[in-house]
């Protein structure tokens, strides 16, 4: 809208019609770069969100610092056990896929493992006394505890693929006993720490036999001593 002092000095021929369409064209560029100024401090304002902790763009900022944190984390692994790191194949600058195995650890406790026939395992329980000689140390027998008997093999369990089963053929009039596998724990200290998958030679203990109880530990003794040639 034009202002009347403006229109007035016009229709008096104080101020020419061209000076006063340049002034009124400079009023209304002026009014809309108001407005337009209006405008982006309105979407600036909306941009930047509520003031304080719940500003989104802080909240954005914030989520991201930790997710940074978190990738960060994860490029230091951390054993959940103690143990000696093997076997590892990496060089400065590589980058690794979640789930590829670069190297092994081999825990400070040994987990003895043993497999026995089935009808040896009949009156065996846990927290039965054995012995363990190991192939890396001939000659020393280590008195240890039946710590654990596993509930079954795969022999024999079948995959659901949907494939018809395949019954084992055999031959033999008698065929080879099933194996069961058990785990002891040393009731003593190793001298040193064995490299994983040393060979042993596991010993048990019947408890109301005393003639089986002095045979086998004569049977682990000979068998330590034949571990110094063979």
């Amino acid at each position: 809208m034009r202002p009347r002092a403006s229109v007035a000095l016009v229709q008096s021929q104080h101020v020419s019609r061209q000076l006063f369409e340049q002034t009124e064209a400079q009023r209304e560029a002026a009014q809309a770069k108001l407005a337009a100024a209006g405008a982006r401090i309105r979407e600036l304002s909306a941009q930047r969100g509520a003031a304080g902790d719940d500003n989104l763009r802080l909240r954005q900022a914030r989520n991201a610092l930790e997710q940074a944190r978190l990738q960060l984390q994860y490029s230091e692994v951390r054993a959940e056990r103690a143990g000696t790191l093997s076997n590892l194949q990496l060089s400065p600058g590589a980058f690794l896929h979640a789930g590829n195995p670069v190297a092994a650890l081999v825990a400070d406790d040994a987990d003895i493992s043993a497999d026995f026939r089935e009808k040896a395992l009949r009156y065996v329980r846990l927290d039965d006394g054995a012995s363990v000689v190991f192939d890396a140390l001939p000659g020393h027998i280590f008195q240890a505890r039946v710590s654990a008997i596993d509930a079954g093999v795969k022999e024999g369990q079948l995959d659901a693929n949907g494939d018809l089963a395949a019954p084992a053929i055999s031959d033999r009039w008698v065929r080879d006993a099933q194996r069961q596998r058990l785990h002891v724990s040393l009731t003593e200290a190793l001298p040193h720490a064995l490299p994983s998958g040393a060979k042993a030679t596991v010993q048990l203990y019947p408890r109301d036999s005393h003639l089986a109880d002095l045979f086998g530990r004569l049977q682990i003794a000979v068998i330590s001593i034949l571990h110094y040639v063979y």
